[in-house]
């Protein structure tokens, strides 16, 4: 009799068999399972997911029967397996049939749990009911671990399997009946907007709401002006400022604020009253969990917080980093630092500093962060490679490493120091103050520079008085606060118990795949279909956009974890809660449509009187023909082309008939002509690409694909911008 080992990923499952014995790879339907003769075991890796929740043939129609009963009847719903999951599904169980044991060793999370015991263990159990299961639980993939672990084995996780089970089948009905009974109430606004549907989930819609609520702060702001006095004074090593006690001025203080200007502008003098100074002692960072890494590397390379995550799960599998989807921030006290440290030895960038922190015995992290989810450690790099290694698939995973090593050797370092010095200062009687930080000992910063603050250069003063170089009364306006970028976000999600810490980053994508939102120069605005729907059910469904609702339910969802309730248990409370905030939805639905009416009416009203004075859009390079005019876009009968603005040259070029085209700044550093970024939507997700549209006609007449920035041999696109490669 064998041994099966199910994984949740072909990487995955290659590294647990490579560390147990010499493998012999078995490829069905195109699927590798891996043997180890030695152990006598086969590892089967999975795809993620086998199976997921659809709707029951009754309920395939959008219409009829109610979306309601997709709450109300059990029977709406059903899991099934995947379209490409059948091979995987026949190989779980024809190796079940022979074997006594069988080990889950998908991904160590809820999520994981689930899909091993959720999706895989009922097929296995199906030809060998009286099978054993045990639990493998990673926290990498390295040898060592993946040795000791096999070795001792843990109880399946049920409970963290069941509460996964319970949130897909609460995302499924929430999900599958409110976007429906919503979609089917906007209708005609959707068509307006070309869009088909639109997206609902307990989550995805309360985000949604949030950024319309910070929109909508930024929308209703009201800037005032506001004054300031500011003295410009010199030291011995360059000058300072100081401020007047009272700023900043009021706008009905503007009056006040000039006098003390006429009273101290022309003086060339300032007096200290007070030179104080005072050493501030900054501890290192505490260990990243999964929120914390996102933050780190998203504010750092301003990369979305999806791409994040995928680029340290793909660090992950290829065995550099620990697993990257953590609760903890806390290290366990038999946590082998020593041992990562001392390979850190050799490195050409960390070898120096890390070779300070062993010979002064620093082996355990300074700070410690709140919380040990008993999951897994805090985020951290088990390889020593250098930045130009080949274990790195690209750039950014080179650039992801690179934040997250110094960050993990920035926790044993010194504190760092720093010097806030305070200067009470009178001009003419009048009130001054300067503050200066400066930074008198790096510590741990050395290895971290991008944990810095801002700091000023220490002010060297001699005597009781300071020259002055200038004063001036400035008038400022206030700000609204910013538009929400990925890190801001991911700790709105945090601190609303808005989804997990897996699933943020996915929610924020979906938003996007939606068209409610759009991310431009790394700020996210939500678009005129998020805010009408959001305005509109607001106006009707509030408590399902506040984020209690959702909050309550990962509550619920946790007592599933603890044992507090049972799956059977949660659901039901949560469909019954659910139930009264869709009743509540239908209710107000027809001064919803009516809303709806007005808004197509005047929407077609604006356009109408806006299409007579319309302009043709024109390209911001002439044409590459007659190099005289620019070019202008016709869309004619479906086919779409540019031609010359001059009647005289009439020279024309084609476009592609499909995707949504957009003009973008940069131009192509071949042929001098505007580039065009075009976007097109399959199966729900948006492809982009780049083409010169000369180009490109010319890669037509040719047949070698040119035109295509893809393909372009010198030059690449980069944030929307032609660059060398």
């Amino acid at each position: 009799m064998s041994t099966l080992l199910v994984s949740e990923k072909n990487k995955a499952a290659q590294a647990i068999a490579e560390a147990l014995g010499n493998v012999k790879v078995i490829k069905v339907n195109k699927v590798s399972i891996y043997h180890v003769p030695s152990e006598n075991l086969y590892v089967i890796p999975l795809r993620g997911h086998i199976l997921e929740y659809r709707n029951t043939d009754k309920y395939r129609d959008w219409k009829n029967p109610s979306p309601r009963e997709i709450i109300t009847n059990p029977n709406a719903i059903e899991k099934v397996p995947i379209k490409y999951s059948g091979s995987y599904i026949k190989i779980l169980k024809d190796y079940a049939k022979s074997a006594n044991y069988c080990i889950i060793g998908t991904d160590a999370d809820i999520e994981g749990v689930n899909i091993g015991l959720y999706d895989a263990l009922p097929f296995i159990k199906q030809v060998n009911p009286n099978i054993k299961v045990h639990q493998l639980w990673l926290s990498s993939l390295q040898k060592n671990e993946i040795v000791s672990k096999f070795h001792n084995l843990i109880p399946p996780k049920y409970s963290w399997g069941a509460s996964g089970e319970a949130r897909a089948i609460i995302d499924a009905f929430i999900g599958f009946s409110a976007t429906r009974e919503v979609t089917n109430t906007l209708k005609p606004l959707l068509m307006t907007y070309n869009v088909k549907f639109t997206s609902i989930g307990r989550v995805q819609t309360s985000l949604l709401y949030l950024i319309y609520k910070r929109e909508q702060m930024i929308d209703d702001f009201i800037p005032e002006p506001y004054f300031i006095i500011e003295a410009i004074l010199f030291h011995e090593n360059g000058i300072f400022k100081a401020q007047h006690d009272l700023n900043p001025f009021i706008k009905e203080h503007e009056n006040k604020a000039k006098l003390i200007y006429e009273k101290v502008k022309n003086e060339k003098i300032a007096y200290i009253i007070d030179n104080s100074k005072e050493i501030i002692k900054r501890a290192p960072p505490a260990p990243l969990n999964t929120t914390k890494a996102l933050i780190l590397l998203t504010k750092n390379l301003k990369i979305s917080a999806n791409l994040a995550l995928k680029t340290m799960n793909a660090l992950y599998l290829n065995k550099i980093i620990t697993y990257p989807r953590t609760e903890s921030d806390i290290y366990k006290s038999n946590f082998d630092h020593i041992q990562l440290l001392q390979n850190f030895l050799t490195h050409s960038m960390y070898g120096k500093y890390t070779s300070a922190l062993i010979s002064n015995n620093k082996f355990t992290p300074i700070s410690k962060g709140k919380k040990d989810a008993g999951d897994h450690p805090p985020i951290t790099p088990l390889e020593t490679l250098e930045l130009n290694s080949k274990r790195f698939e690209n750039d950014l995973q080179q650039k992801v490493y690179n934040l997250l090593a110094r960050h993990y050797l920035a926790l044993f370092g010194d504190h760092a120091l720093e010097s806030k010095q305070k200067l009470h200062l009178k001009i003419h009687d009048e009130p001054f103050t300067a503050q200066i930080v400066s930074l008198i000992q790096e510590g741990y910063l050395e290895i971290a520079p991008f944990l810095k603050s801002h700091y000023d250069t220490a002010i060297q003063i001699s005597g009781n008085t300071v020259p002055i170089k200038e004063i001036h009364l400035e008038k400022k306006m206030t700000k609204p606060p910013p538009r929400y970028q990925d890190p801001s976000l991911l700790k709105l999600m945090e601190r609303n118990n808005l989804g997990t810490k897996s699933t943020r980053p996915q929610i924020i994508k979906i938003l996007q795949s939606r068209e409610l939102i759009i991310r431009k120069k790394y700020q996210y605005f939500i678009t005129d279909l998020g805010k009408f729907l959001i305005e509109n059910l607001m106006k009707v469904w509030l408590p399902f956009l506040e984020p209690d609702f959702t909050r309550k339910v990962e509550e619920k969802l946790n007592y599933i974890i603890t044992g507090a309730k049972s799956m059977d248990e949660i659901v039901i409370e949560v469909k019954k809660e659910f139930l009264e905030l869709f009743d509540k939805f239908i209710a107000n639905k027809k001064n919803l449509q009516l809303e709806i009416q007005d808004h197509i009416i005047t929407k077609k009203n604006t356009m109408s009187a806006t299409s007579v004075s319309k302009k043709p859009i024109l390209t911001s390079s002439n044409c590459p023909y007659c190099h005289q005019s620019p070019m202008k876009f016709i869309n004619l009968k479906g086919k779409r082309f540019l031609v010359c603005s001059d009647d005289n040259c009439k020279k024309y070029l084609s476009l592609p008939k499909k995707g949504k085209l957009q003009l973008i700044a940069t131009t192509c550093k071949l042929c001098n002509f505007n580039i065009f970024k075009v976007s097109l939507k399959k199966q729900n997700r948006t492809y982009t690409y780049y083409l010169c549209p000369k180009c490109w006609n010319e890669g037509l007449s040719e047949k070698d694909g040119k035109g295509f920035c893809s393909n372009c041999k010198d030059f690449k696109i980069e944030r929307d911008e032609c660059i060398r490669k």
